[in-house]
């Protein structure tokens, strides 16, 4: 295995296993209760991450062999299939994303070296496999702090917030509707840019990235303009 899969591996595996830490203690009225995302419960999110460790495991099997694999059949079935397990109990839920992080492993450890190069995804816009071990390690950590258990964006490790950081705004940049704007971290050493000549948005780095991920509306952000609304990341 090539070693920048090797470091994702470990980054995944420590995200995952502070997230399996965090959930050694719940119950079952504990997963009922609400998330800090709309409309879900901690029930919803377990039950997403579970599926979604299978449905990039099907981007591994795209990546191998080089046969269209979705990650998921279709929107409506993707949300069917967490309504569908966001009311088992706390041990069934737990359990369901340990093992779904086990299979998700196991099919990218079984990757040859040379695959980790190939592409999956719709024409022109394609990805290699070696960033899937990165998006997964995206889901764990947002959906952490998403579940409410005393994890907070200030717990995200800083490497994690930096390279989100460069990806969202890298994204944003290509969306005409989305403001310009400069983020500057409050220790004085990250900056990111949303087109250049935009307001300067100054505030710890987890903060920054919160607010541009629609996890907070930018508090603890300063900036001698307006705070501008956005629309959603993913």
């Amino acid at each position: 295995m090539p070693l920048e899969i090797s470091a994702r591996f470990e980054a995944l595996q420590s995200s995952t296993m502070s997230l399996f830490r965090s959930l050694e203690s719940l119950g079952d009225d504990d997963v009922r209760a609400a998330s800090l995302l709309p409309g879900w419960t901690r029930g919803h999110v377990l039950t997403h991450l579970a599926r979604n460790a299978d449905a990039l495991g099907n981007l591994v099997t795209w990546a191998r062999t080089g046969t269209e694999t979705p990650m998921y059949p279709s929107r409506e079935s993707r949300a069917a299939d967490i309504e569908a397990g966001a009311a088992r109990s706390a041990a069934e839920l737990v359990a369901d994303i340990r093992e779904g992080h086990e299979r998700l492993l196991a099919q990218m450890s079984d990757l040859p070296t040379a695959a980790w190069t190939n592409l999956w995804g719709d024409p022109g816009r394609q990805r290699e496999a070696a960033v899937i071990p990165v998006l997964r390690r995206s889901e764990v950590e947002i959906h952490h702090v998403d579940l409410d258990l005393e994890y907070t964006l200030a717990h995200l490790p800083e490497d994690f917030v930096e390279d989100m950081l460069t990806e969202v705004t890298a994204d944003f940049s290509q969306r005409d509707e989305v403001p310009g704007m400069v983020l500057v971290g409050n220790d004085g050493e990250g900056r990111w840019t949303i087109e250049p000549g935009g307001d300067e948005l100054t505030g710890p780095p987890p903060s920054l990235l919160g607010y541009l991920i629609g996890r907070t509306d930018g508090i603890g952000l300063h900036t001698d303009g307006e705070l501008p609304r956005l629309e959603a990341w993913r």
